[in-house]
């Protein structure tokens, strides 16, 4: 999270984003033949980092969310949109929908756009 923050401008310095990343990389791979070089560093390599360290963790989504790349057909994977090689889907689609049960408890609820 610190090397994304520091990648969007967010603050932090260059030097420990790339300490805690080559961390987890030597974590990793056992040693420093995982390092990456300032240069390497940038907002899609963390993308990537993050989806494997934290592959059973949920947070995929979000992320691809945050990155704009959940919805439209930037970023394809195998059945997105419901096809085997993966298709753009709707960008209503990065909000999930209320519960029914919800919207008839609540009368000040309207249900997200597209659903």
């Amino acid at each position: 999270m610190y090397a994304e923050l520091f990648l969007r401008g967010g603050g932090g310095t260059l030097a420990q984003a790339l300490a805690y990343v080559n961390a987890i990389r030597e974590r990793a791979y056992g040693g420093t033949s995982g390092d990456i070089t300032d240069s390497q560093l940038t907002l899609d390599l963390v993308l990537a980092e993050r989806g494997r360290e934290l592959l059973w963790e949920a947070h995929r989504r979000t992320d691809l969310i945050r990155s704009g790349l959940f919805t439209g057909g930037q970023y394809l994977w195998a059945w997105k949109g419901g096809t085997e090689a993966g298709t753009a889907t709707e960008q209503f689609r990065d909000l999930m929908p209320l519960p029914a049960s919800e919207l008839a408890a609540n009368p000040y609820l309207t249900q997200n756009p597209g659903y």
